[in-house]
């Protein structure tokens, strides 16, 4: 039997051979295969870190800032590291932030939270200021954010970048390749106290930020038309109230205004139905507005002249060997009637007798030459094409209805684009929102320059329509000196498959000066509230003359003569 003293001393000898064992086993093994460790080693102390690109802005023709980025924080504390003399700043904090003192005294115990919230989206401003009172544990993450600082109205031509990001509609959208940027990005290595060897960078790219766009949009032109639609709303309580402000010479966009509207930066807090752009998605009959385009294309193709004559005290009239039924007029008409006379005192039975002169055929191809029955493709999301029926789904009574803005349906942007091919000479523009796009140095990345979709009319013919709609004296939209041109419309709503008696919708389109048109406004009320009919001529034409006379100064349009 061994003494103690030997076993001691072999088990001592067992153990450290074995661990020897061990280590040569451990360091022979990762010899041959460690270099999938080495490869973890080394990729657990690299980082990737993304620099992200600021999103461009969006500026009016004048380049006032409609939308931009902006820091903002939320702000928060960690409770474990207040101390108790931070609480003679909390009535400072309740007031900044607009809290309780109570909130905050509550709230105001150490504990082992590490982060309470206090306040979302809190300006840099804001911010800056809260830091100031140096309040152990009070900090801010900061973030990005999306701000508009338009006419609320803007909202449906802007858009808006929603929580998760995303653009919604508007400009935000249609735009969005130009306004993302690029994001970059920091390829570093860290230590084992988490911290960046900056010796060891591997490479960095620099963000490339969103390009500034700017708009067609007046800034100062869209809260001017705002203004008036709010005052409209007010007085005549109608369930909605659009306009459109453009340059017919160009097709450029200068006001687009939905009233109500809703707000981009709080676009939260309204229903999904006001969040649609009404001028372009909703559509109405054009009623006697459209009375302008069946005329246009009678003197067009020259199937009657300014001067021909009309029995418009008729009730039947001849077509193709049928006799048909002349719709109603709003007032009676005795014996006959100059073209020049129905348009302007909108006479439906001249109206529908100059339409068949005109035929089925060329009405059908000069509405879709006008862009009835087709999207504007102005670009903005939700566009209707409106409804304009093909011939051989006619009945044998619409050439008698369509002429006079019945049988057919159209959008805002339709009617208006429509009317403008009288004020430019015969040609129709598309819609344009974008004038130009820019680097964050200013420089010209792209332009947008007006756009012909064709021509509609004779220059001849539009320098007749526009001396035959030319308004009175007497007209509620007369400007004195500026020699205004438009046309009202009344049309009767359909409510559950019926034309209503007391729902109306009112609209004029009118542009200004007469021999060089430099704005046209197009605008309609939705069921207005008066006494009597809500006629165009009384309720939207006092509207259009409201808007107009604040932008005449605003642009410095000259007058001009009364023309012969």
């Amino acid at each position: 039997m061994l003494p103690l003293v030997s076993i001691r001393y072999y088990t001592v000898v067992l153990l450290l051979g074995s661990g020897f064992l061990v280590i040569g086993g451990r360091l022979f093994y990762l010899g041959f295969y460690g270099e999938k460790y080495t490869h973890f080693a080394e990729t657990s102390r690299l980082k990737l870190k993304t620099l992200p690109a600021t999103r461009g802005k969006i500026i009016d023709c004048k380049g006032r800032c409609l939308a931009t980025q902006q820091k903002v924080y939320d702000l928060g504390v960690d409770l474990t590291q207040i101390k108790e003399e931070d609480r003679t700043h909390l009535p400072r904090l309740a007031h900044l932030l607009s809290k309780p003192l109570q909130q905050l005294e509550e709230l105001w115990h150490a504990s082992n939270c590490h982060w309470k919230p206090l306040y979302n989206d809190l300006s840099e401003t804001l911010y800056k200021k809260i830091m100031q009172l140096h309040m152990h544990g009070v900090y801010g993450n900061e973030k990005s954010q999306r701000v508009y600082l338009h006419t609320p109205s803007l909202s449906y031509i802007i858009g808006f970048i929603n929580q998760d990001n995303v653009p919604v509609f508007g400009i935000e959208k249609m735009m969005n390749f130009y306004l993302t940027g690029q994001n970059g990005y920091i390829h570093y290595e860290i230590d084992g106290k988490n911290k960046e060897l900056i010796q060891h960078r591997k490479e960095q790219l620099s963000p490339i930020d969103g390009y500034t766009v700017e708009l067609t949009i007046d800034q100062q032109i869209q809260s001017i038309t705002e203004g008036v639609l709010k005052s409209a709303f007010e007085e005549y309580s109608p369930l909605s109230v659009h306009a459109i402000v453009t340059r017919p010479n160009t097709g450029e966009i200068l006001a687009l205004v939905n009233y109500p509207f809703f707000d981009s930066n709080h676009y939260n807090k309204y229903p999904i139905e006001a969040l649609k752009n009404k001028a372009i998605t909703d559509i109405y009959e054009p009623g006697s507005v459209f009375k302008a385009i069946s005329v246009s294309a009678a003197i067009d193709c020259g199937v009657v002249t300014p001067t021909d004559k009309f029995n418009c005290s008729l009730t039947k009239a001849l077509y193709r060997d049928k006799e048909l039924p002349l719709p109603n007029d709003w007032k009676h008409f005795s014996g006959n009637m100059t073209v020049n006379e129905i348009l302007a005192k909108s006479s439906n039975r001249g109206t529908v007798q100059i339409a068949f002169q005109l035929g089925a055929e060329r009405l059908y191809k000069y509405a879709c030459l006008f862009g009835f029955g087709a999207s504007t493709n102005s670009g903005l999301s939700g566009e209707t094409r409106g409804v304009l029926h093909p011939i051989e789904r006619w009945d044998g009574l619409t050439i008698t209805r369509l002429p006079i803005g019945h049988s057919i349906a159209c959008s805002l942007f339709q009617m208006h684009y429509a009317m403008s091919t009288i004020a430019n000479g015969g040609v129709l523009f598309y819609p344009q929102l974008v004038r130009r796009i820019y680097t964050a140095n200013g420089e010209i990345v792209r332009s947008f320059n007006p756009q012909i979709r064709r021509k509609v009319l004779k220059e001849e013919t539009s320098k007749t329509m526009r001396h035959m709609l030319l308004l009175s004296e007497q007209s509620k939209a007369y400007i004195p000196f500026y020699n205004v041109t438009g046309k009202t419309g009344t049309t009767q709503k359909i409510i559950n498959g019926r034309y209503s008696h007391t729902q109306h919708i009112a609209s004029f389109s009118g542009f200004f000066p007469n021999r060089n048109p430099q704005i046209h406004i197009t605008l309609t009320i939705d069921s207005p509230h008066t006494q009597g009919t809500g006629y165009g001529s009384l309720v939207a034409a006092p509207i259009f003359k409201k808007i107009a006379e604040q932008i005449i100064p605003y642009l410095g349009i000259e007058p001009e003569s009364r023309p012969l």
